[in-house]
Order: C-alpha cells, then sequence, then structure tokens
C-alpha cells in the first residue's frame, strides 16, 4: 500500500510526453510545457545552476532568476 501524498494538483503535467524513440527538436519538455515558446521548438536548453544545489536546464525556469 503506498501511503505516500499525492503532488498538489500545481506540480502535475499535462499533455503528451516525448517519444523516447524520435523525441521533438529543442527542448523536448516543450510538448508538456504550458509556457511552450518557438524558442523551444527551436534550441535546446543548456544546464544551468540556479541555485546552491539546483541545476536546470529549460529556457524559463519557474522562479529562477537567471541572468
Amino acid at each position: 500500500m503506498d501511503l505516500s501524498p499525492a503532488p498538489p494538483a500545481d506540480r502535475l503535467t499535462s499533455g503528451e510526453p516525448p517519444s523516447p524513440v524520435t523525441p521533438p527538436g529543442g527542448c523536448r519538455f516543450r510538448t508538456r510545457c504550458p509556457a511552450a515558446t518557438p524558442r523551444r521548438a527551436a534550441e535546446e536548453p543548456v544546464m544551468r545552476r540556479i541555485g546552491p544545489d539546483q541545476w536546470v536546464a529549460c529556457h524559463h525556469p519557474r522562479g529562477a532568476t537567471v541572468s
């Protein structure tokens, strides 16, 4: 029996997951991203630090201040 709490509704992701065999170009998460832009289809995001122990590969990470 799994007694772990369910994730909050604002943390759930909708849409279809990208194909692992033929992933989309650019950001591979863009097919499920609510903030997808044309840039995400053209450029793959690079891994960058957004905090002391936090790294993200996203063009527009929520709440992150990236220069």
